[in-house]
């Protein structure tokens, strides 16, 4: 069986006690930065900057520029300018922090099975931190952050807990696994409610109740639940318009992230002549939301009666456009893929969800399902991505 295991961070893998844990944080950034403001204001301006962050609904934009726009230029200053005082408190002050934390012995040992077993794991912690904080938080846990496909953090992450489009972002960067996923951590909020309404299976570290529905216990007991997951690989996600559109929102924070991280020349790379590269996907994505998609639901909305057409088309090969950089492609990827949100928000908000339409392919089928194929593309166009990335 071959399962991809989501780990919250803080209170799952490493006792963090975040109540007292915070106030220091926030009080020693402060004085390292006390040349700006008075400890108060910049706390205020820590706490602004981060809800900034936890509202954020916009995948083409990185959790750490969310926050350097919204904390230093009120400052009166730049995230450059503060560069030298930052390097340094992570590197001299930070580090102090772990004597509020308590590494757990099990979590390190749980870790190392589930890697012998072959699982695909992942720290799915919120990323309210930069990477370097939680890098160091995973070594205080006594785990190997290198032991794991990746760690979220807000320099590589476009969405927060506990909203669904962070959750469908994880899966995305993991190449939207095609077998059983589930996520362990202590929070039922942040960590297991919203993985629960995608249709995942959860566990409950240490609840602070004795009595729950949820699937709970002490992190020794992850492995023996482990072993008990249902193998059945068919799809889990639920077909509710807020996965839905957690799915086709991510999409693009998930390729973003990606092009940040590869270079230029891997972009055009083919493993055959057969494959495509990793360019031509996006190309592709862009022709189909372009050319399919949004018109689709445009005309739905002009007219949710009429006979659904599919418009013939014809994917001009990206050489032809070869005056267009990578950049350029995702960004008109983009502004149609939000194009496509919105209608997608206007038909669920005017009760046409379930409406069934005539469609020129699928015959009857409802219009909550047509966003349901589409989601299900863009799952099969990730885990190609995610693959192509695999074998460079």
């Amino acid at each position: 069986m071959s399962l991809t295991v989501l780990f919250d961070l803080d209170d799952t893998l490493l006792h963090t006690n975040m109540d007292k844990f915070l106030p220091q944080y926030f009080k020693g950034l402060g004085e390292t930065l006390s040349h700006l403001a008075p400890p108060a204001r910049l706390t205020d301006q820590i706490y602004t900057a981060v809800n900034k962050m936890t509202i954020n609904q916009d995948p083409g934009e990185l959790l750490s520029e969310i926050f350097s726009r919204n904390f230093y230029p009120p400052l009166g200053t730049t995230e450059e300018a503060c560069a030298p005082e930052i390097k340094y408190f992570y590197r001299e002050e930070y580090p102090k922090l772990r004597l509020l934390t308590l590494p757990k012995p099990e979590a390190s040992d749980l870790v190392e099975w589930c890697l012998a077993q072959d699982f695909s794991v992942a720290v799915a912690t919120n990323p309210l931190f930069p990477e370097t904080a939680t890098r160091q938080r995973i070594l205080w846990a006594g785990l190997n952050p290198e032991d794991f496909s990746f760690f979220t953090h807000f320099n590589n992450f476009h969405f927060t807990k506990p909203n669904l489009t962070y959750y469908a972002e994880v899966l995305g960067r993991l190449g939207w696994p095609d077998t059983p996923a589930v996520m362990i951590g202590d929070n039922l909020t942040y960590d297991l409610l919203p993985m629960q309404n995608m249709g995942f299976d959860t566990y409950w570290v240490d609840p602070p109740i004795d009595e729950t529905d949820q699937v709970h216990g002490p992190l020794v007991g992850v492995k023996p639940w482990l072993e008990t997951i249902n193998q059945n690989t068919d799809d889990q996600l639920n077909n509710h318009y807020d996965v839905h559109d957690a799915v086709l929102r991510s999409t693009p924070a998930v390729i973003d992230s990606w092009l940040r991280e590869t270079s230029e020349l891997k972009l055009h790379q083919k493993p055959s002549e057969e494959d495509w590269s990793m360019i031509e996907v996006v190309w592709h994505l862009l022709e189909m939301e372009k050319q399919i998609y949004l018109p689709q639901w445009e005309n739905i909305l002009s007219d949710p009666l009429s006979p659904v057409a599919v418009k013939q088309f014809t994917i001009q090969p990206i050489e032809s456009n070869s005056h267009q950089n990578f950049r350029d492609i995702f960004r008109q990827f983009l502004q149609n893929r939000q194009q496509s949100l919105d209608c997608v928000k206007e038909l669920w908000e005017n009760g046409l969800y379930t409406v069934t339409v005539q469609h020129a392919i699928f015959s009857q089928v409802t219009i909550g399902e047509l966003v349901s194929f589409t989601t299900k593309h863009d799952r099969l166009h990730l885990r190609q991505l995610y693959n192509l990335l695999d074998n460079y």
